[in-house]
């Protein structure tokens, strides 16, 4: 393996799919590496919990089968064989009522809107489908687009629900873009890593650390400083200790990053949901998809994702696993309120999707929220997306908001970090 002219120490904050990856890299050319993560794991957003023996996602995760990055990773790391994909139902609820919704023929014959638009619905993905960039649609509004080209009832049924379900008051604020990057990059099957993705980040980690690099868990970063570029990068910690550096990446939120560098608060800043999650542990299969959206708006969620149909009972020693979903702003009820007092709050609606369902079905929840989970697409979005550069010449920066339009991406993860950590070795980006 060829190696690098220069070898530097390089701290990389955050070990989730971006900070492991740059860490990788830069460890595979011989650069002295230390890792510093604020919890006590592995993974980020994509970070874990036990089911049964099993890890599992705390926040629902698939792949696509476009995810070369990932795919690739996958394989170099030995895991290849491990990684899967298979055509999975999707369904969407919808005035009381379940209906199929993952097929081209089952959206054609979609019930609860008419034929027209049902066409209307069709074309208009086929183009989001085809349209090779997102910059003619950047600067459009997504529900004013929708009406116009997807028909105003697959708008009312389809598209509106989920804007509003996802991005609350910022609904009527989402940028077309959003609708290009949602549609654009979908593929028919979806992919999985047998027994969870928090293999992928162990094996990345354990590679860190083969190859001479450290991870360092709970730690507390009060700030990032450099006098000059030739001067070291130097991470002073909670507890008064200072570490010094010949570059940094930093893989966080930008407002975290901000507070970090000291640098002020930007003109034009990418605005943020939170997410909250349940994973619940089922005697039985809740819903006939891996995937419903749910579009009836007086619900307190907006998906209900079964991790069993996409993995398997096997996994999770016989038990269905059902991922219950939101993205909301922090100050909601929905994500400061005690989980218990919300789940006994949500089990009538879980009962009108399945009447079925019985509240002595959950056998064991598990509840996750993060409060920087999701950029607000907007129609002027790029001028708030940060570069990979920082007001420290030795700092560069890698954060889910420079991903778009697209939403949020393990394999877009995957390929930042590799960005950011050629970026802080001198190479050609």
């Amino acid at each position: 393996m060829p190696q690098p002219s220069k070898n530097y120490k390089i701290a990389v904050i955050g070990a989730g799919a971006m900070g492991l990856t740059a860490a990788y890299e830069l460890t595979k050319q011989g650069h002295e590496v230390m890792v510093f993560e604020r919890a006590s794991e592995v993974g980020g957003l994509a970070g874990s919990l036990k089911v049964q023996g099993t890890k599992l996602e705390r926040f629902y995760h698939h792949s696509f089968a476009t995810d070369k990055a990932l795919q690739n990773l996958a394989a170099e790391l030995g895991l290849g064989d491990r990684l899967f994909y298979k055509g999975l139902t999707t369904g969407i609820f919808y005035g009381g009522k379940m209906y199929d919704f993952g097929t081209p023929l089952q959206m054609m014959t979609f019930p609860p809107v008419p034929l027209l638009d049902r066409i209307k619905f069709g074309l208009s993905s086929a183009y989001l489908r085809l349209l090779k960039q997102y910059v003619p649609l950047e600067s459009l509004n997504a529900l004013e687009w929708s009406r116009k080209y997807a028909g105003p009832k697959s708008t009312e049924v389809i598209w509106e629900p989920l804007l509003r379900a996802k991005f609350g008051k910022y609904a009527d604020d989402i940028s077309a873009a959003w609708l290009w990057g949602r549609v654009h990059f979908r593929t028919f099957k979806l992919g999985y890593m047998q027994g969870g993705f928090d293999q992928l980040y162990q094996a990345l980690a354990d590679k860190i650390t083969q190859l001479g690099g450290t991870i360092l868990f709970e730690q507390n970063i009060k700030s990032i400083s450099q006098k000059s570029a030739r001067d070291p990068v130097i991470l002073t910690m909670e507890d008064g200790k200072k570490h010094h550096f010949d570059r940094a990446i930093v893989t966080t939120s930008l407002p975290i990053l901000n507070k970090l560098i000291g640098a002020p608060e930007p003109k034009h800043q990418p605005t943020y949901l939170a997410a909250s999650c349940f994973v619940l542990e089922l005697k039985k299969s809740l819903v006939p998809y891996y995937w419903l959206s749910v579009n009836d708006t007086d619900f307190p969620f907006l998906v209900v994702v079964e991790q069993t149909r996409l993995s398997t009972t096997a996994d999770y020693k016989g038990r269905h696993v059902v991922y219950i979903g939101n993205y909301l702003d922090t100050n909601d009820r929905r994500y400061t309120e005690d989980p218990l007092k919300l789940l006994n709050e949500w089990v009538p609606y879980i009962k009108k999707i399945n009447p079925d369902f019985k509240k002595s079905d959950i056998l064991k929840w598990h509840f996750s929220k993060a409060p920087f989970a999701q950029a607000v697409i907007t129609p002027d979005y790029p001028k708030s997306i940060p570069p990979h550069t920082t007001k420290l010449p030795g700092v560069f920066f890698g954060t889910l908001s420079q991903f778009y339009p697209e939403d949020r991406s393990q394999d877009y993860a995957i390929r930042i970090g590799q960005k950011v950590a050629a970026m802080a070795t001198d190479k050609v980006v």
